[in-house]
């Protein structure tokens, strides 16, 4: 092997890079923006252990392996290309793999062959790149990585924070984010072994944004920075680098668009307030926290309660909590179930007796039907209002409804035209729900009472000019 002569890291990588080149912790986050250098910066970082540590062989992991050879294995090539050291590497396509004539290398694999994430031998670490890998396949291959051959163990992400359904729900933000603060930090993982020991393994999270990287073009930012006005939802994500939901297709909600229908709604005390339920009480009870300003619905906010509060009770509890000196009045909607005694264990009670004995000092105002509106019909009509105000109305989400946000984002549409209410099971405690569907539910049921004549006229195709909500509603109802 001969000798090299490496140039000093700052001249090499971005500067916010630096302290990860020597940094051993078990895993390495690089998270953020687009155009960091994250992916850049690792593929040096792991040229170089390839060439100077003794032993090392290294896992490349993407979701599909088609996309490794164009992604780290052209990064690492480029790399070795651009240091001049083409010489003491081989770059294979079958097997796709990278060799050193030191007896180092690099191994692909991806999670569309789940049975070869087993099959190797004595690995010292793995770059999982883009997005995230499933939960069971960061487990059979961190419980892979276990050679004592190498100086240390580590796994490397460098990944755009974006996942499909609530971030906050999925595992890897769970695992390694959640309570944590923003942006950067170092942190750990304790595990206390059957004998009573502790074991830590720590991490380092890495948040970069494109500001990050000096050699990135004028163009490229300008490409981001338009992203604010163009798609605030995008901007947060490919530019600020910060946590999101990824948009999916298939959904029931055509046309909710995030970047239009999601922004800030201030409470106004002098405004009535709507309140719309659904009673599932998993994942959790529902409530929707509406304000109506003539034919403008704005969503301020949102009650999800969860066990042991997941209570009709409950949930007005906390509504009382959150609005505890509110006299401008409260309009309840919601799941006409709710008219049902079977669940309740003293006759005449059902969710409504309740919700009206709960919030008296309210003196609320019941508007439920007594049958569920056509989730088709409802549907459509409340996508029409997302596509281009139909009837003159608009829907603004206040940004801190997440489980409302990510419902619309995430519930999927039947063959049918209704809502496909996939069930999923939660693995603490066994009990199989809906995960999405119950803030979809509460808002169709507020939408198509408020709007009684709004909606009527939709169905007929006729035009409506002047707002008449719900039922021999005051001009001072709003």
């Amino acid at each position: 092997m001969p000798t090299i002569q490496f140039p000093k890291w700052s001249d090499m990588i971005n500067r916010s890079f630096v302290p990860l080149v020597h940094n051993e912790d078990r895993y390495v986050i690089c998270w953020g923006g687009r155009g960091s250098s994250k992916s850049d910066f690792t593929a040096k970082k792991l040229v170089f252990r390839c060439l100077t540590e003794k032993y090392f062989k290294y896992i490349l992991y993407r979701k599909v392996k088609d996309t490794i050879k164009e992604s780290q294995w052209q990064q690492i090539k480029d790399t070795v290309e651009d240091w001049g050291l083409s010489s003491l590497f081989t770059f294979n396509i079958q097997p796709l793999e990278i060799k050193c004539i030191n007896g180092n290398r690099f191994i692909c694999r991806g999670g569309d062959e789940p049975k070869k994430l087993k099959s190797i031998k004595d690995p010292t670490g793995v770059w999982y790149e883009e997005e995230i890998p499933d939960e069971d396949h960061f487990i059979t291959i961190t419980a892979g990585i276990r050679t004592a051959k190498a100086k240390y163990l580590q796994e490397v992400f460098t990944i755009n924070p974006e996942v499909e359904g609530n971030f906050e729900d999925h595992w890897f933000y769970k695992r390694f984010f959640k309570d944590k603060p923003d942006g950067s930090f170092r942190s750990k993982i304790m595990v206390i072994l059957p004998d009573g020991k502790e074991h830590i393994f720590r991490y380092t999270s890495h948040q970069s944004t494109f500001n990050d990287n000096r050699w990135i073009t004028d163009a490229f930012k300008a490409q981001m920075l338009q992203l604010k006005d163009q798609n605030p939802y995008y901007y947060t994500i490919y530019c600020l680098g910060k946590w999101g939901n990824r948009s999916t297709g298939g959904n029931f909600w055509k046309h909710f668009n995030r970047a239009h229908h999601v922004g800030k709604c201030e409470y106004n005390p002098s405004t009535a307030i709507h309140l719309s339920f659904d009673f599932n009480v998993n994942p959790y009870m529902t409530c929707l926290i509406y304000q109506v300003d003539g034919l403008k619905v704005y969503q301020i906010g949102e009650i999800t309660s969860k066990s042991p509060n997941n209570t009709t009770n409950g949930v007005c509890k906390e509504f009382c909590a959150k609005f505890p000196g509110h006299e401008a009045g409260v309009f309840v909607y919601g799941d006409p179930s709710g008219f049902n005694e079977d669940t309740r264990t003293q006759k005449g009670h059902n969710d409504y007796v309740i919700i009206m004995q709960e919030l008296a000092k309210y003196k609320p105002t019941m508007r439920v039907e007594r049958k569920h509106p056509a989730i088709v019909m409802s549907g459509n009509w409340v996508n029409a209002i997302y596509f281009n105000n139909a009837g003159g109305v608009t829907i603004l989400h206040d940004e801190s409804c997440t489980a409302t946000i990510n419902d619309l984002q995430f519930v999927k549409e039947a063959e049918d035209g209704t809502m496909q209410k996939l069930k999923v099971k939660d693995k603490d405690t066994g009990v199989t729900y809906e995960k999405y569907g119950h803030p979809s539910d509460a808002h169709r049921y507020f939408m198509t009472v408020c709007f009684a004549q709004q909606y009527t006229n939709w169905m007929r195709g006729d035009v409506v000019r002047k707002p008449i909500l719900g039922k021999s509603v005051s001009k001072s109802a709003y």
